[in-house]
């Protein structure tokens, strides 16, 4: 992203960020990201549709609560797990998989921003010089259009990619695979459509969830080098309403070995249930011919699937 595709702050906004900042030079927070948020929020509330976004940010005001603000009346970041502002933080670095330390250097480390119906399209641009950000997390919103493909560019340090239960179109950028911190990417009930890219086995995930869209094709066999990071896959679901779903077999995930694995509702996967999928949290073939041999085994013979059972 360029300097010229990120929304300027109002000058009243402008203004009253460096009020707070000039109230007291050692807040957690920084200056610049002290100011960012408040380009972020004047962004959001310049959207056309935006009463939802103005919900979910209401609490984005000064002064801030004065028994989690450090030397000044405005401290977004504060000194706790999550911000004074709801729905971000400022965490130090990862001791452990789900703990930081706290508080981090004042910069903006997480958006989550969830359950709260926001409108338009994914906001990359507006979080984009938030260059920090490990986790973006915009589910359960009324989000439209097509995934943006500059993550990589916007945030080299992604450990999370939420944009699950919105309204989301188009198919699933190769470029996501550019992301190469990338933990969590979770896609699950929007309306994206086509096949799942085989770049994405490039990375190091341990959840991945494409249920309740209208994804097609096969399981890349690139997926088998994500072994044996990944412990969590959705699936279920993409082969309703005339969607034909994944089909083919599982055998790309033969080496695994699943804590949740959902394969529902996709009627062209066929093949063996490899044991590391079977015995998954959730695991569900119903709506599916896994168990039956696939229409190629059929016609060139059985094909000896010991290994995987």
């Amino acid at each position: 992203m360029t300097a010229s595709t990120r929304p300027a702050a109002a000058p009243a906004l402008v203004a009253a960020a460096l009020a707070c900042l000039l109230a007291g030079a050692s807040a957690y927070t920084k200056p610049d990201q002290l100011q960012l948020l408040e380009n972020f929020k004047q962004a959001m509330l310049a959207r056309p549709q935006h009463s939802h976004w103005a919900a979910a940010l209401a609490s984005w005001t000064c002064p801030t609560a004065p028994n989690n603000t450090v030397g000044s009346t405005c401290d977004p970041c504060g000194q706790q797990v999550w911000g004074n502002w709801e729905h971000i933080s400022c965490r130090g670095k990862r001791v452990a998989y789900d703990k930081y330390e706290i508080p981090g250097d004042g910069t903006v480390t997480n958006v989550h921003v969830t359950d709260y119906l926001i409108e338009g399209p994914i906001p990359l641009a507006e979080l984009c010089p938030f260059t920090a950000l490990r986790e973006f997390d915009v589910d359960g919103g009324s989000l439209t259009g097509p995934i943006p493909t500059g993550f990589a560019q916007c945030f080299p340090g992604l450990w999370e990619l939420d944009l699950s239960y919105n309204s989301l179109t188009g198919t699933l950028p190769p470029e996501i695979a550019q992301v190469k911190t990338l933990e969590e990417f979770k896609v699950e009930h929007n309306q994206l459509t086509g096949t799942v890219p085989p770049e994405y086995g490039s990375l190091q995930l341990n959840w991945l969830r494409f249920a309740d869209n209208k994804f097609v094709g096969t399981i890349p066999k690139e997926y088998a080098a994500l072994q044996p990071e990944l412990y969590q896959l959705t699936l279920d679901n993409n082969g309703l309403d005339g969607n034909p779903g994944f089909s083919g077999n599982l055998y790309p995930l033969s080496k695994f070995s699943m804590s949740n694995f959902n394969a529902a509702n996709n009627p062209g996967l066929c093949g063996m249930v490899p044991v590391g999928l079977r015995w998954g949290h959730g695991f569900n073939y119903y709506g599916t011919r896994l168990g039956l041999p696939c229409a190629e085994e059929l016609a060139g013979g059985w094909v000896d699937l010991s290994e995987s059972l």
